[in-house]
C-alpha cells in the first residue's frame, strides 16, 4: 500500500463545471450537438494590443524571471487603473502580480488562514473558494442567503450567523458569481460591519468589476474607508475583463504590511507570473479600454436576450443579470434538484447548464447559464430548452 496522501488535498472536490463539461463530450460522442452555457469564459479573443506586446516581449527577451511582486510597470499601471475606475488609492507596493485570480486566492488564503481556522464563504457561492480554503486545512464555512423580490441579497444576519470563534475571514465576490448581482453600497456595509466586529478579513473577489450593466454599479469594499480597506484583500484579474483567461494574469491588493507576505507565498508558489504577459498586460491596461467598453456592449445585449427568453418559459424565473456574464434563474421545484434539471437538459436538449446546487444547498432549484455566446446560439439554446421542459403543472399533476 503506498504511504497516505494530504488530507486537505482530498478534502477540495472536484469541479461540477468540468465534470458537466465531461458529460457534455460523452453526448457529442453519440453525433448530438451540444450548446455550451456552462462555461466561465469570454467567447472573445484577447485585444489586438495585448498579443502585439506579448509577441513583442518575446522577441525582446523578456521570458526571464522577474520580481515576484510583479514588474514594477504593471503595477504602477494596475495602481492607475483601480484610481481611474474604482476610485481606489492604491501603492504599486500593495499589489502582487499572481498567475490569475486563482493564483491570487492561493496566495491569500495561505497568508490568512491556519488549519484551525474557518472561513465564511457566502452562498450561492464559486466552489473553489471552499475548496482553496480546504487546501490550507482551514474549514470553509457557508453562509446560505436569502432571496428578496428573487434575488439572491446578501443579509448581515445570515453572514453573521456562520461566524464562529475559529473564524478568520469573509469571502465576498461582486459583481456576484453565479447570481449576476452587483452588491450595493448597504450590502458592502454589512459585510464590514460584521467584519469589524469579530476581527476578520475580507477576501473581496472583484474579477467581474468591468462587467456591469444597466444602472448598477460596481463599488469595492475597500472603498468604504480606511479602516475597511487596512483588513481587506482584493483578488481579480484580466481573464474576464480584457478575455485572457489562458494567459493566467491576475493581481491581488492588500494592505502594506501584508503585500511582502503575499509575494513570498508567490515566490514559492509560482516564483512569479509569466513575465512576457506582464508585459501584454501593460497594454490591456493602457491601451484596450474601448475593447472592453464593446465587449460590455455585447454581454448586455445578450443579458436582455437571455432574461427575456427564461422568463417566457413557464415556471421559470430569471432576474436580470447586473453583471458578470451569468443568469442565475430559478426553476419550479417540480423539475426536481437542479443537479437532475441540468442532466435532463444535457440529454435531452443538447443544453449544457451549471446545477445551481453545486453553488450551495441555498440555490438546489437555481441553474447557472452563461451568456459568453452570440445571440443566435442563445436564442437557439433556450428555444430547445423550453421545447424540452414539460409543463410544471402537468407533473404536478401526475404526481
Amino acid at each position: 500500500m503506498p504511504p497516505p496522501l494530504s488530507k486537505f488535498a482530498q478534502s477540495a472536490g472536484g469541479s461540477v463545471v468540468v465534470g458537466m463539461r465531461l458529460l457534455a463530450d460523452a453526448v457529442e460522442a453519440r453525433g448530438v450537438s451540444v450548446i455550451d452555457f456552462g462555461i466561465g469564459e469570454p467567447d472573445f479573443d484577447a485585444p489586438e494590443p495585448v498579443k502585439e506586446a506579448a509577441i513583442r516581449a518575446i522577441k525582446d527577451g523578456h521570458g526571464t524571471y522577474v520580481d515576484p511582486r510583479g514588474l514594477r510597470e504593471l503595477r504602477e499601471e494596475i495602481a492607475a487603473f483601480e484610481g481611474t475606475r474604482h476610485g481606489l488609492e492604491v501603492d504599486p507596493d500593495q499589489i502582487v502580480v499572481t498567475p490569475g485570480s486563482y493564483g491570487a486566492l492561493s496566495a491569500v488564503t495561505r497568508a490568512l488562514l491556519d488549519p484551525d481556522a474557518d472561513a465564511v464563504i457566502v452562498e450561492p457561492g464559486w466552489g473553489p473558494y471552499k475548496a482553496l480554503t480546504s487546501l490550507t486545512g482551514a474549514t470553509p464555512i457557508g453562509a446560505p442567503m436569502p432571496v428578496v423580490d428573487g434575488r439572491f441579497t446578501l443579509d448581515a444576519a445570515s453572514l453573521e450567523a456562520a461566524v464562529t470563534p475559529r473564524t478568520r475571514a469573509i469571502m465576498i465576490n461582486t459583481p456576484w458569481n453565479p447570481t449576476g448581482r452587483v452588491l450595493t453600497r448597504a450590502e458592502l456595509e454589512d459585510v464590514a460591519m460584521v467584519a469589524e466586529r469579530h476581527d476578520l478579513w475580507i477576501i473581496a473577489d472583484e474579477v467581474y468589476s468591468e462587467l456591469v450593466y444597466g444602472e448598477a454599479r460596481h463599488l469595492s469594499v475597500a472603498a468604504l474607508g480606511p479602516e475597511i480597506a487596512a483588513r481587506t484583500v482584493i483578488v481579480t484579474s484580466l481573464s474576464k475583463s480584457f478575455a485572457m483567461t489562458g494567459w493566467r494574469l491576475g493581481y491581488c491588493i492588500a494592505p502594506l504590511d501584508l503585500a511582502p507576505l503575499l509575494a513570498r507565498v508567490n515566490q514559492y508558489t509560482s516564483r512569479c507570473a509569466t513575465s512576457f504577459v506582464q508585459h501584454a498586460a501593460v497594454a490591456a491596461l493602457r491601451d484596450s479600454m474601448s475593447f472592453v467598453d464593446d465587449m460590455r456592449a455585447q454581454y448586455a445585449a445578450r443579458r436582455d436576450a437571455v432574461a427575456r427568453g427564461l422568463n417566457a418559459i413557464d415556471g421559470v424565473n430569471c432576474p436580470s443579470p447586473e453583471g458578470t456574464f451569468y443568469a442565475f434563474a430559478s426553476f419550479d421545484e417540480a423539475w426536481g434538484d437542479s443537479r437532475d434539471l441540468a442532466s435532463y437538459l444535457l440529454e435531452h436538449a443538447g443544453v449544457l447548464l451549471t446545477p445551481g446546487s453545486a453553488y450551495g444547498p441555498a440555490s438546489r432549484h437555481h441553474i447557472r447559464l452563461s451568456f459568453a455566446a452570440d445571440l443566435a446560439t442563445i436564442e437557439e439554446g433556450i428555444a430547445r430548452m423550453k421545447d424540452a421542459l414539460p409543463p410544471p403543472a402537468q407533473l404536478t399533476s401526475n404526481d
